[in-house]
């Protein structure tokens, strides 16, 4: 119990600090912080719109996080916005250390957590107003809670599973609950348990994972109407099958293998390094090579044996789809990390401890103080208060040229920093106001609508870190 107190003082300690130093310099974060921002200013916590009108992409629990996290300080600041991940990565590292530390010993389970957290792309996405982190807490979470299930011969129901795998679908969708059953159910066969039987079993607890999730999506419907379950079709079934109506993130299979080892950088690094340094032990027969390969997975023991089939199941299915991004493989890092730990242990030097601290301490002056120094005088926030000034609290819009219907681009964070007061230019729009443009998009916008009179105000110091491009202010008039 020590351990775990230590560990959890000590991931507080170098995650919750500095979650603030660093502005939102992507669209990626205030564009899910403005929802959580819309949910509180709207009181609609069910499908509240922003940017001019839009639906949330995303099913809602990470936003509830947010926007609960935020209620205390009465705003959504960047820290309110990054905790639910960073918590949720807290919560995911001392699950994972308290269940390989039950099947092992404390100092390699330690590692493998370790391991785990200084990793970049479990790093990053702690630090991160994303979807991802709680994510994978839901898919990892329902994962380790089903060995330990399988572990004590399927005795009773699930129950902490099943809440995993809701709060995964309600974070992004059935992923969460079907990669749990496919890992799960994979492994019940393989290692004896008969084929229908282990299907039947993650057939029920999947439907039963869709319950709470379903009591959601029936409320947004009645908002949201037909738009709302186009959008989620597009968003898991047309995503899956490569069908969207824009492209997004199109890579193909082997990009997953890119960004594994990039994502596990710099451990992804030592290790190959240390691999090349040791004679291959299976020689150059093939057969051999085989033969034992086959042996040890027969002999692996169950811990063993359930990580490599997550591993291996989530790493496949991730490469199915068209869409490929570094950060959907955030699942399979705890998994790869047990490994990683038991070839470092099994090398039998201390190096590691030193190299631990080392990376550590990179990733902390590179997220505290680098990251800081570099991004934030490339944020739209000075932008945002700069636009505030001038138009004050008259009506502001924008347009931004070759947006297209099911991948809109927006002014996200000045959007975010202007508390969702940026609309969308459109049939609806005022007759007079102030509009936000890109340089580059101007005169699509005077090509687009000739009528319209311009009269330009402001033109921002740097490029927006939304559009690429400088922003301009100018005061409109509809004939």
């Amino acid at each position: 119990m020590k351990a775990t107190k230590r560990l959890i003082l000590y991931l507080a300690l170098v995650i919750l600090p500095w979650l603030a130093l660093t502005d939102f310099y992507t669209r990626g974060e205030p564009r899910e912080a403005v929802v959580a921002q819309t949910m509180l200013a709207q009181h609609n916590w069910i499908l509240p719109t922003n940017n001019g009108g839009e639906m949330a992409y995303k099913p809602p629990f990470f936003h509830w996080c947010v926007a609960t996290s935020s209620l205390p300080f009465g705003d959504v600041t960047e820290w309110t916005a990054r905790f639910p991940s960073a918590l949720a990565a807290i919560i995911m590292l001392v699950w994972m250390f308290r269940f390989y530390r039950k099947r092992s010993d404390t100092g390699t389970a330690l590692l493998a957590t370790l391991l785990c957290l200084t990793c970049f792309e479990v790093w990053r996405a702690a630090f991160a107003c994303r979807v991802d982190m709680v994510l994978t807490l839901g898919i990892v979470g329902a994962l380790l809670a089903f060995a330990d299930w399988a572990e004590k011969q399927r005795r009773g129901v699930p129950w902490l599973a099943i809440l995993m795998m809701s709060i995964g679908t309600l974070t992004k969708g059935p992923v969460a609950m079907l990669l749990p059953c496919a890992v799960t159910g994979a492994y019940l066969w393989l290692r004896g348990r008969g084929f229908w039987r282990s299907c039947c079993a993650m057939v029920g607890c999947g439907l039963a994972a869709l319950v709470l999730p379903a009591l959601w999506y029936w409320a947004a419907y009645q908002q949201g109407g037909e738009h709302f379950l186009a959008l989620v079709r597009e968003e898991n079934i047309d995503r899956f099958l490569g069908k969207m109506s824009y492209a997004s993130h199109e890579n193909p299979w082997w990009y997953n293998v890119e960004m594994i080892l990039a994502g596990w950088l710099p451990w992804s690094l030592v290790a190959l390094v240390k691999w090349i340094k040791q004679k291959c032990p299976m020689g150059n027969d093939k057969r051999l090579s085989f033969s034992v390969l086959g042996q040890r997975l027969r002999t692996m023991s169950p811990v063993n044996f359930f990580s490599l089939a997550a591993f291996v199941i989530i790493f496949v299915f991730y490469c199915i789809p068209k869409s490929k991004r570094g950060v959907y493989l955030l699942p399979v890092y705890p998994f790869s990390a047990w490994f990683l730990a038991l070839y470092l242990r099994d090398l039998g030097q201390r190096w590691w401890r030193w190299a631990l601290g080392g990376v550590q301490a990179l990733w902390l002056v590179a997220f505290a103080v680098v990251l800081p120094l570099m991004m934030n005088p490339r944020s739209d926030r000075d932008i945002a208060r700069e636009v505030v000034k001038i138009s004050g609290r008259e009506h502001l819009t924008s347009y931004v040229a070759g947006s297209a219907p099911g991948n809109p681009m927006h002014f996200f964070t000045i959007n975010y920093y202007l508390h969702d007061g940026v609309g969308v230019w459109g049939e609806t729009t005022p007759h007079a106001g102030y509009l936000l443009l890109t340089d580059s998009h101007v005169e699509a916008f005077r090509h687009a609508n000739p009528d319209v009179h311009l009269t330009h105000i402001y033109t921002s110091s740097h490029k927006s870190c939304d559009t690429r491009g400088r922003v301009l202010l100018f005061r409109y008039a509809k004939p």
